[in-house]
Formats: structure tokens, C-alpha cells, sequence
């Protein structure tokens, strides 16, 4: 009871105040309405802008708040940025327009809603030819961004159901065989096998999560989860973040990678011993406050938020990064309403 007492909560309730206004900042410029958010502000509406507030809002329980009628219009909003084939045009971002399809699905579907066309441009995964030479196409030896395609085509078929048949067997079937065994990252890249990138490294732990969101879709562990643990707890900087001083997505990726390859290490050791505690779970934790005490500092603070937060896409990952600590330690963070890890949800970021 005394050591549960002094344990430290993280308390985010000056970041849900600071929210609103921060949010307001960037209202589109021109005709205003429910999802109408641009990149940065004081430009357009376009597709992250849009789906960006959407992540926000359902990470920190405020999606409760919208009416069915905004969420209509919020969705309609997301679905202007639509083509004929299903894929979501982009704006502003270098991302691949994997991700960003990827992307307004899953903040369709945390509104409770559906693109508007069926994705017919994926229809190419179908045949096993088409199939091997677009996981090969995938740049791996710059596998963060290289995971946009490699994850994200996967993740928007799994949310809307419109997979060929068989395409999720044969997908686990080759990541799991492709898969390096002494990290459970995907190190296969031409500049991997050359040696030139001996080590792991952010790059190849962020391309990772992406691919452990879709075996976590399906309820599937990866390969080596220890060992995912292991190299994630290493790469963590000092301050508690994954890098820099600003925290992003990379956070919630090395935060994913221990919280779920934890549980997932443990249940596997589990079948060989009594014990059904996560792999390495007191670091793991300790190095996830580490995390929550740096996101805590810098959050709620009004002047650091509005100058490091330029743009509409750097801050969901940060939340929902402390959404994961709350889910996995009840009680960790205080907030004024429960905080919600949408990947449960929607399997994209």
C-alpha cells in the first residue's frame, strides 16, 4: 500500500485545457465547419489537417462530443480528398499516399463513418505475382518511410474488409519469414546487407510498428518480441523521448514497440513457466515514465506547445503515445476524461 501510494502520476489535465485553442489555430482559412483544418495555420483544409484533429480529439475522449450531424460533415470533409481508385490525395507532407489513405480511413472509421469510394486502386494485391513484387518494390533500407507502403496498404484493407482473399495469410507468411531474428525488425534492405547500417536504429524500430499494428489488427505476435523490447529500451534517449526534444509519432512507436512486445514476450515465457509478467516489465515501464514525465513537461506548457507545434500532423502521436501508457497502466495519467488508444480502434497512424 505505501509503495502504491507514492507511485507518480502524470497529469495532462493543463493540456486539455491548453487544447481548444490550440486546436483553433488551425481553423481553415475560408468557409468554416467541422473538420474544415489545415495543415498549418491560416492555410486550407486538406486531408491531414482534417484527419489530424480527428486523432487528436479521439485520443484525448472528446470524439463523444461531436454531433452525428458533424460527424457527417467531418466525414464529408476527409472524403473530398478522395480519387476515383480510393486512394486520399495529400497535401503539404512527403508521405507516401499509402499512408495517407491509410490514414483518413482510420479517422473515418474513429467518427463512426466510411470512405467514399471502395480503395479499387489496391485491387493489384490480389494475385500472388502482384503481390511479391510490391512487398519487393518497398524501399527496406529506409524502412520508416518504406513501412508507409509496406504497412499502411495492409492496414487500409484491414479496416475496410475489402482484402483479396488470402492476402493476410500470404502478408504474416513472408513478413514472419523475412523477419531478422536478432531484433525482430525488417533488416533487409540493400543498405543492411551491405553492412552499411550495422546496427539497428530508429529508422528500422519505427518501420516495425507500423507492421506490428496489422498483427495486432489480427490478434497476431511478431517475431522476436524480446528482442524488440531489448533494442527499443536502448535506443530511448535521455530525456524520454526517441528524438529530440519535441515529442511525435517516433514516441509512440518505441512506446507500442515495449508495451505490446512485452506482453507479447511474456505470454510466450508464460507457456514455458508460471509467471504471465511482460518481458523486461519493470524497464519497461520505468523507461515509459520517462516518456510520460518529458510529455507531461512539455504538453502543458502553453509557449513550448504553440512554438513546437507548427504543423497538424505532429502532435496525434504524441497523444496517443500517453494514451498507450494509460491503457497499460491504469491510473498512470490524470486526465479530466478517460484518453483513448485509437489503434485499438483503427490500426493506423
Amino acid at each position: 500500500m505505501i509503495a502504491a501510494a507514492l507511485e507518480r502520476v502524470y497529469d495532462f489535465r493543463r493540456f486539455e485545457e491548453l487544447y481548444p485553442e490550440f486546436e483553433a489555430r488551425f481553423a481553415a482559412s475560408g468557409e468554416r465547419g467541422p473538420g474544415r483544418f489545415g495543415y498549418r495555420p491560416g492555410l486550407e483544409a486538406c486531408s491531414y489537417g482534417s484527419a489530424d484533429f480527428v486523432f487528436a480529439r479521439a485520443a484525448t475522449g472528446r470524439i463523444a462530443e461531436l454531433s452525428q450531424d458533424e460527424r457527417d460533415e467531418w466525414a464529408a470533409e476527409i472524403n473530398k480528398h478522395q480519387d476515383e481508385e480510393g486512394w486520399y490525395r495529400k497535401d503539404h507532407t512527403t508521405h507516401h499516399r499509402a499512408h495517407t489513405t491509410a490514414y483518413a480511413v482510420a479517422a473515418l472509421l474513429l467518427l463512426g463513418r466510411k470512405p467514399g469510394r471502395p480503395l479499387s486502386g489496391m485491387a493489384a494485391l490480389a494475385s500472388p505475382e502482384s503481390r511479391e513484387g510490391w512487398i519487393r518494390s518497398v524501399n527496406w533500407s529506409i524502412i520508416w518511410p518504406g513501412s508507409h507502403y509496406a504497412a499502411g496498404l495492409p492496414a487500409a484493407l484491414a479496416m475496410t474488409g475489402e482484402a483479396p482473399e488470402g492476402f493476410f495469410d500470404w502478408y504474416f507468411a513472408w513478413l514472419d519469414r523475412e523477419s531478422d531474428p536478432a531484433s525482430g525488425f525488417w533488416r533487409r534492405g540493400l543498405a543492411h546487407r551491405l553492412g552499411i547500417l550495422r546496427r539497428p536504429n530508429m529508422h528500422d524500430m519505427g518501420g516495425a510498428f507500423h507492421m506490428y499494428l496489422v498483427y495486432e489488427r489480427f490478434g497476431r505476435p511478431w517475431p522476436s518480441p524480446d528482442k524488440v523490447v531489448d533494442l527499443t529500451l536502448a535506443l530511448q534517449g535521455q530525456n524520454g523521448f526517441w528524438d529530440g526534444e519535441v515529442s511525435y509519432c517516433i514516441d509512440l512507436d518505441g512506446i507500442y514497440c515495449l508495451t505490446r512486445s512485452s506482453r507479447n514476450a511474456g505470454l510466450a515465457a508464460s507457456r514455458a513457466a508460471s509467471s504471465e509478467e511482460g518481458y523486461r516489465a519493470a524497464e519497461v515501464r520505468a523507461a515509459c515514465e520517462r516518456f510520460l514525465e518529458r510529455a507531461e513537461a512539455t504538453l502543458c506548457d502553453r509557449d513550448f506547445l504553440g512554438a513546437s507545434y507548427r504543423n497538424s500532423h505532429r502532435l496525434p502521436g504524441a497523444l496517443v503515445a500517453v494514451a498507450e501508457c494509460a491503457r497499460t497502466w491504469p491510473g498512470i495519467v490524470r486526465t479530466e476524461r478517460p484518453w483513448v488508444q485509437t489503434l485499438d480502434l483503427a490500426p493506423w497512424i
